[in-house]
């Protein structure tokens, strides 16, 4: 037998996630780079250009010293007279003065230069070059000077790469505030980071991916709701199954359910009236999931109820219309094919509420099926006048060895590999081929041909058979 698909969800898991250390921003680590780059660019050219300027300096302090000497030489042979230029002089030591001139003789001749005087000696003039020359004060003067300017430089150029970062890197930093607004789950959060290049392209790339990961979770969502919902349909349609039956003596029954991978309200059931009677009677219902269940296990309650009292079934599926109709909303509906068996008389009452599917009755005497298929539309549709006036009832009588076949439109809808439907007149077929082996052999039979037809693929809809027999014996 055939049996009631179930499915089980599936659940994700994930692993923890360590945090890693965020470091330094785009900004901060930009101007640190730039500014060690440039500081070390400035301090080799500090270095070559004190050494170079130290050269030059440590020259013209040699030249100077040797053109005082000379001129000394020649002022003490007196090859060289001059004559003050400014009557001022400056101080340079306790007995020495320091005063221009302007030299009048000898190769010198209009050449100005300076005259050191000792006034306590006359005006000695005193163009003396020291012994010793001290290059290391004006070289360190120059190695702060430089130093300074480099630090200066420096200072400067972190203030520029900060700026420049700062700019360059706020594109990313919106980025990076992004993905952190993404990443918290907020995928309705559109990406503020604008420019061009590979901004602009990141930028766009991660809106389609936001795009694409909301779309994910929508359909996830939407795939746990069904999920939920496919599971209180089952559990509903778990309830609607029919308890078993006693069938009367000198009969045999046998029924199935076999669920589909959209389950709805589909069911059928088996009452024992009041007067004696047994009611089988088999529903179809619009719409699968969970408002196709609820509305099955509505219409089962009131059919039950209603067949438990017994009489004619088309004054039970009268009463019960009535108040199905005030029940379900717009464009739901039930269908119901019921045989009422009465044991004394060995008949059947049938009716249908706008099932499809007819009752098929097949005769062990002509060894032939015929369909019976009284008038009616289904419930819910309309609240008593047209659906009174449209119900008929069938009567069948039930000879020895016969077999009727109740079943859902299930039962017709299922496809092969290609796609295709069996449709009713091979359902009608199968049923006729195991009819004569009894009600239990028949359900066998129909239900294995109908699984060899899907080619184990999942039934479409639900089905839902029943096979009553009158026993051969009897």
């Amino acid at each position: 037998m055939a049996s009631q698909r179930s499915t089980t969800s599936r659940s994700r898991s994930g692993g923890d996630e360590r945090p890693r250390s965020a470091g330094l921003a785009i900004a901060p680590r930009f101007a640190i780079t730039t500014t060690l780059a440039l500081g070390l660019l400035l301090i080799g050219f500090a270095f070559v250009l004190l050494d170079a300027t130290k050269g030059i300096v440590d020259t013209a302090v040699t030249e100077s010293r040797d053109q005082s000497a000379v001129a000394l030489m020649q002022y003490s042979r007196g090859e060289l007279d001059y004559e003050q230029t400014s009557t001022s002089a400056q101080r340079v030591g306790e007995d020495l003065l320091r005063a221009p001139v302007e030299f009048t003789a000898g190769d010198r001749d209009g050449e100005v230069g300076i005259a050191y005087v000792v006034p306590a000696e006359s005006n000695k003039v005193a163009l003396l070059a020291p012994e010793k020359y001290d290059s290391g004060h004006p070289a360190k003067k120059l190695y702060a000077l430089f130093f300074t300017m480099t630090a200066l430089v420096l200072i400067v150029a972190a203030g520029v790469a900060a700026a420049v970062a700062s700019r360059v890197s706020q594109p990313i930093k919106t980025l990076v505030d992004d993905v952190r607004s993404i990443a918290n789950g907020n995928l309705a959060h559109r990406v503020r980071a604008r420019g061009g290049g590979e901004v602009g392209q990141l930028a766009s790339a991660m809106d389609r991916m936001v795009d694409s990961l909301r779309e994910a979770r929508d359909a996830e969502v939407e795939l746990g709701v069904r999920e939920r919902e496919r599971e209180v349909a089952l559990e509903v349609q778990e309830a609607l199954r029919s308890t078993a039956v006693g069938a009367p003596a000198g009969y045999d029954v046998a029924s199935e359910h076999v669920g589909s991978s959209e389950p709805g309200g589909d069911f059928h059931a088996v009452v024992e009236a009041d007067d004696g009677a047994v009611v089988y009677f088999i529903c179809d219902v619009s719409g699968t999931g969970v408002p196709g269940a609820l509305v099955g296990a509505m219409a089962r309650a009131y059919l039950r109820s209603a067949f438990k009292e017994g009489g004619e079934l088309s004054e039970t599926l009268k009463k019960v219309n009535r108040t199905l109709a005030g029940e379900v909303r717009r464009g739901m509906y039930v269908t119901v094919l019921a045989a009422r068996l009465d044991p004394g008389t060995h008949e059947l009452e049938v009716a249908s509420a706008g099932h499809k599917l007819p009752l098929v009755h097949w005769s062990a005497a002509e060894k032939a099926i015929r369909a019976i298929q009284p008038d009616g539309i289904a419930l819910g549709f309309d609240k008593g006048p047209v659906f009174d006036r449209s119900l008929s009832t069938r009567r069948v009588p039930m000879d020895l060895g016969d077999r009727v076949l109740l079943a859902g439109t299930g039962a017709v809808r299922v496809i092969d590999h290609e796609g295709d439907q069996i449709g009713e007149k091979r359902l009608y077929k199968l049923f006729a081929r195991n009819a004569p082996d009894g009600a239990d052999e028949a359900l066998d039979g129909l239900l294995t041909a109908l699984e060899a037809y899907a080619d184990e693929e999942p039934f479409p809809a639900d089905v839902s058979v029943v096979v009553l027999g009158r026993d051969a014996l009897a």
